[in-house]
């Protein structure tokens, strides 16, 4: 039987359990008061068992509580006798009582100790109310000139007691004259011939006494059986909740004391609640909780109730407490109450409509890398590689003389995304980036907020409200482009050649979804640029002896960029080609010098540097492909670009930063690519392949058909994107700081020089 329970055994326990098994038992001793016209007590001992007292006061009790019910279930029976269904029972039973062990007395004594005992009992339960002087209204009767007491004459078990008394039933085997059958028969004989009349008294109305045939007999006993065994507790009989309350003490010990204890376990769980917070929160709260009522409790009640607390816990959090938490695209949730952000989603029509907000501030520079600023943690990729920028840039590189990359262009306001075979995931572009940047709590993970100028939101929203194409500066107007410096303004001559993208070759009614890489389809194009291009003049603005000097954020001793001497051999040809340019590898020369007539060898010098920029703002640039630069306390660099240029660059790097929070490295991101151009006749190109992630991760491109030339003499700046996007994925930092320079690369052959056109041969 204890297989059988064992589940409930162990997760309610055993109190739990015993409770249940008293209450079956119960049960079904009040079942056979209800059915039998005599009963049989047992007492282990030869003296009387006084829990008897209380148990027959509880069967009282309940009896009287179902005896409606009792004659509704007996209402079904055919042919019941009136009477039986009138008192809900045959008669009030008579009590006999047998017990096992015989007192230490002679037999002649024997007789004289049962009527002892008989009297003792009577005074007892009469004393007690357990019988009155009418039976009707007694739980059971007992006989006034009969015996009702047997002791045992020998020491034998239960088993061999009842197997003797079956046998003797049978009349198998010898009869004695003290045998129990024969105490037994005369209580039988009289059931069957005038039945009981137990009522005392003068003035009392005769006994009820139902001797019924057989055959209602058990189907009257099958049905009462059944309502017994198969009705619960809590089913609103108001017998069995008293029955169960009157037996399970302890359960009812142990539901006070928990009830008691809940309304403390919710209020701990409610103090210094905020507005709304996230389910980590919330769970750790309700472990404290869970922790008061266990530590409080007692009983088996405490499983039920715990179960209730948990319930009352996420009821409150679920009631207008719950946090958005929807991940950024760098994985922080959302700290804004739950909502929705668009009014045509089809969620809860009753949230409000927000931008989601994770609180967190990183430090990024715009993209000539001269002006720090406070960014929000994106949820779009619009946001993180052109919005942020393109706010910025108003009231510093904007004016810049630019190169734009190949975007979408529609020809009607009908367009929409491309559908991609294999896309996982859509993603959405948002109209109004006000709803995107909000000006709540500062998180930042920079300096001071103050250090830096605050982004506009107002602004920002006038600027997303433009239309995405940038406007692109005419390379043969060189009076229509302003640099900050005026005296180092580059003029644009016709020299200057971009490689030429025609738009019939491109839709005009689809754009595609994400950035462009190698494997894209053809012919489509993204909506906005995740690139810039910008000159920002004069390769004069850059003096290796003091570096970078107007560009903050640069740890001490990396704001240099390093030297690229290049060979170059000039032959003065009239026919130089189809195009009248070629293109050579790059290594290392010495001395310029004339060698044949007609031909010219010179070294040019070109200044290269690969930026990193970390979450809090700090910069630096690379020495070599996984190492920090740091020139001396004079400003001497000693590397040369020679590693940067013939070799995969690390993407991310781990930042030397001076303090970290928590003792957990940042990891710091290619950024930036600056490029000073010589004034020789040779242009400086570049043609960046970006594969942010081990394969099968794509290669990410610029979308040039060929590699964009450099003015010369000029200093540019080539931003990278700040994350990067195919149709499945969006990927971003690494997670561990400490394999970082493994995870992506900047592919070799980024950058190349190039002849100029007509005026030489490299």
């Amino acid at each position: 039987m204890l297989d059988k329970h064992e589940e409930t055994l162990f997760e309610k326990g055993f109190l739990h359990y015993f409770s249940n098994l008293r209450d079956t038992s119960t049960r079904h001793l009040l079942f056979l008061f209800l059915v039998s016209h005599i009963c049989v007590i047992t007492n282990a001992s030869s003296s009387f068992d006084l829990n008897y007292i209380q148990l027959f006061k509880t069967l009282d009790s309940v009896r009287q509580k179902l005896q409606t019910s009792v004659a509704e279930v007996l209402k079904t029976v055919p042919g019941l006798p009136k009477d039986w269904l009138t008192l809900g029972r045959l008669c009030s039973p008579r009590v006999l009582f047998y017990f096992e062990q015989r007192p230490p007395v002679l037999d002649e004594n024997l007789k004289s100790l049962q009527h002892l005992m008989e009297d003792q009992i009577y005074r007892l339960l009469r004393k007690c109310r357990v019988i009155t002087n009418v039976c009707t209204n007694s739980l059971f009767a007992i006989p006034s000139n009969q015996e009702f007491v047997f002791f045992k004459p020998k020491q034998q078990d239960r088993f061999t007691f009842l197997l003797e008394l079956l046998n003797e039933t049978f009349e198998i085997g010898n009869e004695s004259p003290n045998d129990f059958r024969e105490f037994l028969s005369q209580h039988i004989t009289l059931a069957q011939t005038e039945g009981f009349s137990d009522n005392v008294g003068r003035h009392v109305s005769p006994s009820i006494f139902v001797l019924p045939p057989a055959r209602v007999w058990f189907d009257a006993a099958f049905k009462l059986f059944d309502f017994f065994t198969n009705s619960p507790s809590a089913n609103g009989l108001k017998g069995f909740q008293l029955l169960r309350s009157i037996l399970d003490v302890e359960g009812q010990f142990s539901e006070a004391r928990c009830l008691k204890v809940l309304p403390l376990a919710l209020a701990a769980y409610q103090e210094n609640l905020p507005s709304h917070y996230s389910s980590q929160y919330h769970e750790n709260k309700k472990t404290q909780a869970k922790a008061l009522l266990s530590s409080h409790g007692r009983g088996p009640a405490v499983q039920k109730f715990l179960g209730r607390l948990d319930i009352e816990c996420d009821r409150f959090w679920r009631n207008g407490r719950r946090m958005c938490e929807f991940p950024s695209i760098i994985g922080n949730p959302c700290i804004q109450p739950v909502h929705r952000v668009h009014a045509e989603e089809t969620s809860d029509s009753k949230l409000p409509i927000l931008p989601h907000m994770s609180g967190v501030r990183y430090v990024s520079a715009c993209t000539c890398g001269r002006r720090q600023a406070n960014r929000e943690d994106p949820y779009d990729v619009k946001y993180a590689n052109y919005d942020f920028y393109r706010l910025i840039e108003e009231e510093c590189c904007g004016r810049l003389r630019r190169i734009s990359f190949p975007i979408f262009k529609p020809s009607s306001e009908h367009f929409e995304a491309a559908n991609l075979k294999g896309v996982s995931k859509s993603m959405h572009f948002a109209k109004d980036v006000e709803k995107l940047i909000t000006g709540t709590e500062d998180l930042s993970l920079g300096p001071d907020e103050n250090e830096f100028p605050a982004l506009s939101v107002d602004h920002l929203s006038q600027v997303a409200a433009d239309d995405h194409e940038e406007s692109q500066t005419s390379l043969g107007k060189g009076d229509t482009t302003e640099a900050i410096d005026e005296e180092n303004i580059l003029e644009i001559t016709g020299i200057h050649e971009l490689p030429s993208v025609s738009t019939r070759d491109f839709s005009t009614t689809e754009y595609l979804p994400c950035m462009l890489h190698v494997n894209s389809p053809t012919g489509i194009l993204p909506r906005y640029s995740s690139w810039s291009l910008v000159c920002l003049g004069s390769s004069s603005l850059y003096s290796h002896n003091a570096g970078l000097s107007d560009q903050p954020g640069f740890l001490t001793g990396s704001g240099f960029l390093l030297p690229w001497d290049i060979p170059v051999r000039l032959q003065h040809n009239e026919s130089n080609g189809l195009d009248g340019r070629r293109s050579h590898n790059l290594g290392y020369s010495g001395k310029s010098k004339r060698v044949k007539q007609g031909q010219h060898e010179f070294t040019v010098k070109i200044f290269i540097g690969v930026e990193y920029e970390c979450p809090r703002g700090h910069r630096f640039m690379s020495s070599s492909p996984g190492r920090i630069l740091k020139a001396t306390g004079a400003g001497l660099v000693k590397d040369s670009a020679q590693l940067i240029t013939q070799n995969d660059v690390p993407l991310y790097l781990a930042c030397p930063c001076p303090y970290n929070r928590g003792g957990k490295g940042l990891i710091a991101q290619l950024m930036r690519l600056h490029i000073v151009t010589p004034k020789a006749a040779v242009h400086v190109t570049i043609d960046p392949k970006v594969r942010p992630a081990p394969p099968p991760c794509p290669e990410f491109v610029t979308g040039f058909s060929e590699p964009v030339q450099l003015s010369p003499s000029s200093y540019w700046i080539l931003r990278f994107p700040y994350v990067y996007e195919d149709e499945n994925q969006i990927y971003t930092l690494p997670k561990e700081s400490a394999r970082a320079a493994q995870h992506g690369y900047l592919l070799k052959g980024t950058c190349g020089v190039m002849e100029l056109a007509n005026e030489g041969r490299i």
